[in-house]
């Protein structure tokens, strides 16, 4: 059934968002070795979180679509500690992105007893019964790069007119949110960008309802990783995520906040465009070293 749009908008700046900067200042000043230093070297990564934090929250995609190339290209990280950065720094981009969908009205907050557990097992499955790897991790990230960039662009001109899906719909996205989990815990992204465009192709559900429970999904899936790999598996490359930290925590923000300012097409065209430039690249490279051995 449809029903007239609920959408509420929201102010960016709020007292929460200044006060976790105040604290982060507090963080990075007393608990980092010589931080001026630190800062001179690593303070392009707050630009990186930013503009990640923007992508992931105005199209589900998540910010690792930014994080793991820079991290792996330009920081010469090795693949897995890219990904466990990106999911301490989503953690906090997608949740502040998903407080402003949750704002709007935007986040068909029922579909959540579905989603959530379902996600939970398509990580658990991720994380203890296939650990990501680097080959896994450089493997799969541009192909599914590529994918989440070619929905992306499939579904910009999808506007949708359900507010709810039917009961029928419950099942299959239930299970199509396990595989976003499972890939979401080997790439980091995944969860958010392949829910959305389920609910969007399959069954008419309106867009920015479908992004906002992406971002939300993306969210939690990002804090359980965050937390696994922070406090269980250990090798998260705090120098550099605090930067990155930092960064997501305005961007998240920002890509609700965007997305009811300006219209959304030219922004999620190139935002898909880099997706499908990132696959490839990554692609390229897997595949050159694998000729070169």
């Amino acid at each position: 059934m449809t029903s007239a749009p609920t959408t509420t908008k929201f102010q960016y700046l709020s007292k929460w968002l200044l006060l976790l900067t105040l604290v982060w200042i507090v963080v990075f000043s007393f608990g980092f070795e010589h931080p001026a230093e630190l800062f001179a070297s690593n303070w392009p990564l707050i630009l990186v979180g930013f503009f990640g934090a923007i992508i992931g929250n105005m199209t589900a995609i998540g910010g690792g679509i930014v994080f793991i190339p820079v991290l792996m290209f330009v920081y010469k990280t090795d693949p897995v500690s890219a990904l466990k950065l990106a999911f301490v720094s989503q953690a906090i981009g997608m949740s502040s992105g998903a407080t402003g969908w949750i704002q709007r009205k935007e986040v068909p907050l029922s579909l959540l007893k579905w989603t959530v557990p379902s996600l939970l097992i398509g990580t658990a499955i991720a994380t203890f019964v296939i650990h990501p790897s680097p080959l896994l991790v450089k493997g799969l990230f541009g192909p599914i790069s590529l994918l989440v960039g070619a929905l992306t662009l499939i579904t910009m001109g999808r506007k949708g007119n359900l507010e709810m899906l039917p009961q029928k719909a419950f099942l299959p996205v239930f299970l199509i949110s396990i595989l976003g989990g499972i890939v979401t815990g080997w790439v980091a992204i995944g969860e958010g960008e392949i829910i959305a465009a389920f609910c969007m192709l399959a069954y008419g559900l309106n867009s920015n309802k479908s992004i906002g429970l992406g971002v939300v999904l993306l969210a939690v899936n990002s804090i359980v990783l965050a937390l696994l790999h922070s406090l269980y598996f250990g090798g998260v490359p705090w120098d550099l995520a605090i930067f990155t930290m930092l960064g997501t925590l305005w961007g998240g923000r920002m890509g609700p906040y965007i997305s009811q300012q300006i219209p959304k097409f030219n922004i999620k065209k190139f935002f898909a465009w880099v997706a499908l430039l990132d696959g490839a690249l990554i692609i390229f490279q897997v595949v050159r070293i694998y000729l070169s051995k």
